[in-house]
């Protein structure tokens, strides 16, 4: 085995590892919040009036014993492992089937979201970058700027009341915080002498763009594809919640109404290992 597998093995070994150390970590806090959670120390036993204060105080030890947090974690760890994340207390239905329903919905507009995001930035950033012209980035820099500073929620709402797809409002949200990166990025790799000779050269923008920026810029656009993809869920969950799209974000504003604490759980469980995966496989 070569000097380069095994580096890209220990790489690839070290990212699974901390995959799953977040995934462990995560798992038990959302188990702690569940063990911990108002009313979860209640028996059935306490609605029956027949049954004397010595027995129901001893049916209490004994399920605070069998339901410590070190054994309620690898009970609910181990559930979790076969995708039993409980069920929902407000909704009375499974959490992930709950989540099986709504995760499509939420990837869909999150990926759609993001492909249009990077093409609008990509473009705003090429034109800043390539024009050379101070009123061209001056306008460049106001669009980012103003787009900036509308909250995603107001571009959903927006785009909902005109009936315009809510993955363009997504898009024009995750633009600003796509476009400072690619146009740093543009502005080095202009300014670079293996482009420069290549324009002297006068090859075409398009091989100019796939090998001399695409190719040669490939592990930062990679790293901000993730953090995109981040960006992307946060900012789809105000979108779903103001505008009645049935993902994960509605799900997730119903469960804080309704303190919903296995639900709750589960979808923080679910956002920790999706997030940290992105991460990872971005890095």
């Amino acid at each position: 085995m070569t000097a380069m597998p095994r580096a890209l093995l220990k790489r690839l070994a070290s990212r699974l590892l901390m995959l799953a150390a977040v995934a462990f970590a995560g798992g038990f806090v959302a188990a702690a919040m569940v063990r911990y959670s108002p009313g979860f120390d209640s028996i059935p036993e306490d609605l029956d009036p027949q049954i004397s204060p010595a027995t129901l105080r001893a049916l209490h030890e004994q399920h605070e014993r069998a339901n410590s947090l070190p054994v309620f974690y690898a009970r609910y760890l181990a559930r979790a492992v076969r995708g039993d994340l409980g069920v929902s207390q407000n909704l009375r239905q499974p959490v992930s089937d709950l989540l099986r329903r709504r995760g499509p919905v939420t990837l869909r507009l999150m990926l759609m979201g993001t492909a249009g995001g990077w093409v609008l930035a990509g473009i705003l950033a090429w034109i800043a970058v390539w024009s050379r012209r101070a009123v061209v980035k001056t306008a460049a820099s106001s669009v980012n700027g103003l787009l900036l500073a509308i909250p995603p929620a107001v571009l959903a709402l927006a785009f909902f009341f005109s009936e315009a797809p809510l993955s363009l409002a997504l898009a024009l949200a995750l633009l600003p915080r796509i476009f400072g990166t690619l146009r740093a990025l543009l502005e080095d790799f202009y300014a670079s002498p293996a482009l420069l000779a290549a324009r002297a050269r006068g090859i075409s923008p398009g091989v100019i763009a796939t090998r001399y920026i695409l190719g040669a810029g490939a592990p930062q656009l990679v790293a901000l594809s993730g953090v995109t993809l981040v960006l992307a869920f946060g900012a789809a969950i105000p979108i779903e919640t103001l505008c009645g799209v049935p993902g994960v974000g509605a799900l997730a504003l119903q469960a804080a109404i309704a303190r919903d604490m296995p639900l709750l759980c589960g979808l923080g469980l679910a956002i920790t290992v999706f997030v940290t995966a992105v991460q990872t496989a971005s890095l």
